[in-house]
C-alpha cells in the first residue's frame, strides 16, 4: 500500500476513510475503504489532517449542531484522555481529577446534563461516594481504544433524552467496516513527574485485530487496552469557612468589613498533604459480525472496562477553635484573614482510598432492508455499572494528634495563595513524636450498582419519488433504569485524645517539607513557616489501634442508607426529513418529535438518629437505633421534546443553520430517595442533612441555535454561532434553616455549657471548645476521656437541611467562535476556538442566604497549531477555562460555594512513521506544570491548592 499526500475531495474521504467512529470503553476505529477491484490502487490517508477531514465531514453533513473527533490512525487519538480531547471542541470544557480529565461541561452545563451513548445505547454509571449520580466519568476510557466521538449540541427526536448540554456518542468499530485482516498493537512508558512513592515510568499496551471469512459474511474483532499510571498530587487546603460566628467576646479585633449585610466568614482549619495514587485500566471489546443475506446484518458486541485506583493520603495541619480569638483582623470583605488562637489540636491523619469501576455492556443489533425504500433495525443492549470501595474504603483513616502542644498559633490570608501557619510550639519550642495521642478511625464504604436494559425498534421510509420529502425516521424504544447505592461509615474511639499512649510513637516519622513543596503558590515553598510535621505507616498504626481497641476497620458494619431507584421509560419518534432549494440554495429540513412516559420508584431505608454526644473537644457524634427508617415513593412524568433543523447553503460551501429543540435531563439519583441523612460527625458549625426529594420532575430546556459556516478547503473551515437555552423546572437546592429533632439536643447552647463559660470568664481564660469541654467535665467530676452525652435539659438541636426542588428557571446564552486552516501543501496548520457563555444564574457571593446558581458557567478557548507531511506529526495545543462556580457546598461546611480558579494547560505530541507499519512517539500533558486553586466567596477563602506536574509518555505503534 502505498501511503501518499495528495489533496482529496471530502467526497473521496469519505468513500475512503470510514465515519463509523470507534469506541468507548475498548475498541479501536479502522479507516474503512470500499473493496476496490484487485487492480486497483488503495490509497488510505491517516495522519492529524486526515482525522480532521473526517471530523469536518461529519460536521458539515450532520443536521443540527454537531462536532466530532476521530482517530488519527488506528489506535491513535489526539490525545491520550478522551475528556482533554473534547475539550478542544468549541463550548466544551473539562473537570481535571489527579492532573488528568474526569468530566465534561458543554455550554456551561455539567456533567450530570450531558448524555453519554455507547453505539447510541444508553449507559449505565457508577460512583464511590454518598453521591450517586448519572455523570460519566471519561477516566475509566483508555483513549487509544477509541476512534472518534461526535457531540451533539441540539436534541434530535431519535436520539434518546437526558442531555440538555449535549448528547456525546461514542462508536464501535466493525469487523464489516473494512473487510480482511487487520490488527496493530502499541506500547509506551509514562513518567509522570509528580510521582513521590510509585513507579517513575509505568506502562500501557493496546492492540485491535479483526478479519472477516466466508466471503466477508462473518467477521470478529477485538481490542484491549491495559494501562498503569502513579502519580502525585501536593495540596493545602481548609476545609471549610463558617459563616456568622459571635466574635463578640474575641480579644483584640481589627474590623474592616464592608459587606452589606454584615457577614463574616471563619477558617476551619489549615492543613497540608501529599495524596499518592496507582491507578490501573483494563478495557476490551469483542464483536462479531453476520449477513446471512445481502440484506441482513447481525453484530454482537461485549464491552468491558475496570478501574482501579489505590490512594494514600497523607495530610497534616491545625484545626481552629472557632471560640474567642486573642486577635483577630476582618477585611472588607468579612472574611477573617488574621486569628490568633489558643489551643486547638495539630493532626496528622492518613487515609486510605481504595475503589473499583467496572462496566460491561452485551449488546445485540440486527439490521434488515426490507424492500428498495424500507429498512428497520432492532438494537438490545444489557449494561451494567458498578463502584465499590474496598480494604478500608474510600476514605478509611487515622487520626493521631498533638493536643495542646502550642501555646497558641496565628493563621494569616492577608497576602499569599495559601494562609500562612505559624505554630508556636511549647516547651522546647518544636513538635516532636511525644506530642501526639490517638483520635479515633473512621471508615467509608460505598457500594453503587446500575443497570440499564434498552431496547429500540426503528425504521426509516426512504422516498423513492422525485418530493422534497425525501425520508421517514420512526421508532419506538423502552429503558428500564435500575440503580441501588449502599453507604457505610464507622466512626471507632482510638483513644479521643483522653491520655499518652507511647506505642505510637515509635511508629512516628518526623518529615520535613522542602522548598519545592507548593512553591508555585505565594505562602507555599519557602514562604512556608511550619516545615516539620510527622506521617506514619498506615498499616501499622491501625493494626496497632486494632489490637489495642478490639476492631476490623475492613469491617463495613451495618449500612447507614440504602437507596434503590427504578426508571421505566417508554418513547416513541418520528422524525421527517426534507431536501429542497430556496432561492436556489440548497435547502435541508429535519423536523420531529419524541413523546415518553416515565414512571419512577424510590425505596430507601435511613438510620434514625436517637442522640447526640460531645465526645472530644473537636469532635461530635451521633448515635443510632438498631431500627431503621423506610420508604416507598412513586412519581411519573411525561414529556414531549420537539425538534426543528434548517441548514441552508447560502453559497458554495457557506451553510447557515438555525435549530430548535426541547430537551430534557433527570436529577441525580440520590436526589430522588425518600428519607433525610444527618452528617454522622455533627461539629459546631456542621450540623447538616440532606433530604431528598422522589417527586422530582426532570429539568426542560428550549434550545435555539443560529451559526454560519464557511468550508473552503477540504480541512479548513471557519464558525460562528449562537446559542440560548431556556430552562424550566430547574433543580435548587434549598436550605432550610432551624430544622429540629425531638430526640437531639444541643449540649454546647445548653446550661452546663453556659455555665463552664461563666466560670471560664470568672477566671480569665479563654472561651474555647477545649476549655469548655473540659470545664463541664470539671464541673460534673467526670473524666474528659468521656462523652459528654445529652441531657433533657440542653435546648434542641438547629440542622440545615438541603432538599433537590424544581424551584427555578434560568437562561443561558453564548457565542461558540471556530477557525482552523491548512497552510497549503507546507504541512503546517492551526485551529482556535472560543466559547463566551453567561446567563442569569450568577451567585451574591455577599449573601449567604439560599441562592441558585449554575455550576459550571465560564468562557474558554482552544489554540493549536500543527504539522502533518512526509510520516512526521507534532501538535502543541493549549486550552484555558475562565473562573467558574464549581459546587454548593465546602467540605466541611454545607451550604457555602467553591469557584475554581482559571486554568491553562499546554499539551505536546511528536510522531514519526518509520515506515508503513511502525511509528514512534513521544506525548507531554500539562508540560508547563499549571496548577489548580479553589476557594471560597473571596479568594482569599481557600480551599484547595493542588500542585501538579507535567506527564510525558514515549512509545511505539505498529500496525499488520
Amino acid at each position: 500500500m502505498n501511503m501518499q499526500q495528495s489533496r482529496f475531495r471530502p467526497t473521496l474521504i469519505c468513500k475512503s476513510v470510514a465515519l463509523i467512529l470507534g469506541t468507548t470503553v475498548s475498541a479501536f476505529g479502522l479507516a474503512a475503504e470500499e473493496v476496490p477491484a484487485d487492480d486497483t490502487e488503495v490509497i488510505q490517508v491517516t495522519g492529524i489532517r486526515a482525522s480532521q477531514i473526517k471530523s469536518q465531514d461529519i460536521k458539515r453533513s450532520s443536521s443540527g449542531v454537531v462536532d466530532a473527533i476521530s482517530a488519527e490512525d488506528i489506535g491513535k487519538f489526539p490525545d491520550t484522555n478522551l475528556a482533554e480531547s473534547l475539550q478542544r471542541i468549541t463550548g466544551v470544557s473539562i473537570d481535571r481529577r489527579n492532573n488528568e480529565g474526569s468530566k465534561v461541561t458543554v455550554r456551561g452545563f455539567g456533567p450530570e446534563f450531558n448524555l453519554v451513548l455507547l453505539n447510541n445505547r444508553m449507559m449505565p454509571t457508577a460512583q464511590v461516594s454518598a453521591q450517586s449520580t448519572r455523570s460519566f466519568d471519561f477516566a475509566n476510557i483508555a483513549s487509544e481504544s477509541v476512534s472518534g466521538v461526535e457531540i451533539s449540541k441540539t436534541g434530535k427526536a431519535d436520539v434518546s433524552s437526558g442531555g440538555i448540554g449535549s448528547t456525546i456518542n461514542i462508536r464501535t468499530a466493525r469487523p464489516f467496516d473494512d473487510a480482511g485482516f487487520h490488527a496493530t498493537v502499541g506500547v509506551k512508558g509514562v513518567a509522570d513527574r509528580s510521582v513521590e512513592d510509585g513507579d517513575s515510568v509505568t506502562p500501557e499496551i493496546s492492540g485491535f485485530i479483526s478479519d472477516t471469512f466466508a466471503e466477508d459474511t462473518f467477521g470478529v474483532s477485538l481490542s484491549f487496552a491495559y494501562q498503569e499510571r502513579d502519580s502525585a498530587v501536593k495540596f493545602a487546603n481548609v476545609d471549610g469557612w463558617r459563616p456568622n460566628l459571635d466574635h463578640s467576646l474575641a480579644g483584640s479585633v481589627i474590623d474592616n468589613n464592608e459587606n452589606p449585610y454584615g457577614y463574616t466568614w471563619y477558617p476551619r482549619n489549615m492543613g497540608f498533604g501529599i495524596e499518592n495514587n496507582e491507578r490501573t485500566r483494563t478495557n476490551g471489546q469483542l464483536t462479531f459480525q453476520w449477513a446471512p443475506m445481502d440484506t441482513v446484518t447481525a453484530t454482537l458486541d461485549y464491552t468491558y472496562s475496570k478501574l482501579e485506583i489505590e490512594a494514600m493520603n497523607e495530610a497534616w495541619g491545625q484545626w481552629m477553635n472557632h471560640g474567642a480569638p486573642a486577635e483577630m483582623e476582618i477585611n472588607e470583605n468579612g472574611t477573617v484573614v488574621y486569628a490568633r488562637e489558643y489551643g486547638g489540636d495539630f493532626m496528622s491523619r492518613t487515609a486510605s482510598n481504595d475503589t473499583e469501576h467496572e462496566n460491561k455492556s452485551l449488546g445485540l443489533n440486527v439490521k434488515w432492508q426490507a424492500t428498495d425504500n424500507m429498512e428497520f433495525e432492532f438494537d438490545y443492549h444489557d449494561s451494567n455499572a458498578t463502584a465499590e470501595a474496598y480494604r478500608y474504603g474510600w476514605n478509611g483513616f487515622q487520626i493521631l494528634g498533638a493536643l495542646g502542644a502550642s501555646d497558641d498559633f496565628t493563621f494569616d490570608a492577608r497576602n499569599t495563595d495559601i494562609p500562612l501557619l505559624d505554630m508556636n510550639w511549647n516547651g522546647d519550642g518544636k513538635l516532636t513524636a511525644e506530642d501526639y495521642r490517638p483520635l479515633f478511625a473512621m471508615n467509608n464504604f460505598a457500594e453503587n450498582d446500575t443497570d440499564v436494559k434498552q431496547y429500540q425498534l426503528s425504521g426509516k421510509w426512504i422516498n423513492d419519488s422525485n418530493d422534497s420529502l425525501t425520508s421517514i425516521d420512526f421508532g419506538i424504544a423502552r429503558t428500564e433504569f435500575e440503580t441501588s447505592a449502599v453507604s457505610y461509615q464507622r466512626m471507632i474511639g482510638t483513644g479521643w485524645y483522653c491520655c499518652v499512649d507511647e506505642d505510637y510513637w515509635p511508629l512516628m516519622q518526623e518529615e520535613t517539607v522542602g522548598g519545592g513543596f507548593l512553591d508555585d503558590f505565594s505562602g507555599g515553598g519557602s514562604d512556608i513557616i511550619e516545615r516539620t510535621y510527622f506521617s506514619y505507616d498506615f498499616e501499622s498504626v491501625i493494626q496497632l489501634s486494632e489490637d489495642k481497641h478490639g476492631f476490623d476497620l475492613t469491617d463495613k458494619g451495618d449500612p447507614i442508607s440504602h437507596h434503590i431507584i427504578e426508571e421505566e421509560t417508554d418513547s416513541a419518534f418520528i422524525q421527517l426529513n426534507f431536501e429542497s432549494e430556496f432561492n436556489e440554495m440548497p435547502l435541508n429540513v429535519v423536523a420531529g418529535f419524541r413523546y415518553e412516559t416515565t414512571d419512577v420508584t424510590s425505596r430507601s431505608e435511613e438510620r434514625v438518629a436517637t442522640d447526640m454526644q460531645w465526645t472530644t473537644a473537636q469532635e461530635w457524634h451521633l448515635n443510632y437505633q438498631d431500627e431503621k427508617s423506610f420508604s416507598n415513593e412513586q412519581s411519573d412524568y411525561k414529556v414531549f421534546l420537539p425538534n426543528l433543523d434548517f441548514s441552508l447553503e447560502v453559497m458554495d460551501d457557506v451553510v447557515t443553520r438555525f435549530s430548535y429543540s426541547k430537551t430534557v435531563t433527570r436529577s441525580d439519583l440520590t436526589a430522588l430517595r425518600g428519607t433525610t441523612a444527618l452528617t454522622n460527625a455533627p461539629k459546631i458549625g456542621r450540623r447538616n442533612g440532606d433530604a431528598g426529594n422522589p417527586a422530582l420532575e426532570p429539568y426542560s430546556a428550549d434550545n435555539f441555535d443560529f451559526s454560519v459556516e464557511y468550508y473552503y478547503g477540504d480541512a479548513s473551515y471557519v464558525s460562528v454561532g449562537w446559542f440560548n437555552k431556556e430552562v424550566e423546572n430547574f433543580i435548587a437546592n434549598v436550605f432550610v434553616e432551624g430544622v429540629q429533632y425531638d430526640q437531639l439536643r444541643d449540649i454546647y447552647e445548653g446550661p452546663r455549657a453556659n455555665a463552664a463559660r461563666a466560670e471560664l470568664a470568672d477566671e480569665g481564660m479563654p472561651l474555647t471548645d477545649e476549655n469548655i469541654f473540659n470545664k463541664i467535665h470539671e464541673m460534673q467530676g467526670t473524666d474528659p476521656a468521656n462523652p459528654i452525652m445529652q441531657s433533657a435539659e440542653d435546648p434542641l438541636a438547629d440542622w440545615q437541611i438541603r432538599m433537590p426542588t424544581n424551584a427555578e428557571d434560568l437562561r443561558t446564552h453564548g457565542w461558540e467562535l471556530a477557525i482552523q486552516h491548512w497552510f497549503w501543501d507546507t504541512g503546517f496548520g492551526a485551529s482556535a476556538n472560543a466559547t463566551l457563555v453567561s446567563g442569569d444564574t450568577e451567585l451574591d457571593i455577599e449573601d449567604t442566604q439560599s441562592q441558585f446558581a449554575l455550576p459550571g458557567l465560564s468562557d474558554s478557548y482552544n489554540f493549536s497549531v500543527f504539522y502533518d507531511k512526509d510520516g512526521l506529526q507534532a501538535r502543541a495545543a493549549y486550552n484555558w477555562r475562565d473562573d467558574f462556580y464549581s459546587a454548593d457546598g465546602q467540605p466541611e461546611q454545607g451550604g457555602e460555594p467553591q469557584f475554581t480558579e482559571s486554568y491553562g494547560q499546554l499539551d505536546v505530541s511528536i510522531s514519526y512513521d518509520i515506515n508503513d507499519t511502525f511509528n514512534v512517539f513521544l506525548e507531554g500533558l500539562n508540560v508547563l506544570e499549571e496548577e489548580q486553586r479553589i476557594h471560597g466567596r473571596y479568594k482569599e477563602q481557600l480551599i484547595r491548592a493542588n500542585q501538579q506536574s507535567a506527564r510525558y509518555a514515549v512509545g511505539v505503534r505498529a500496525k499488520f
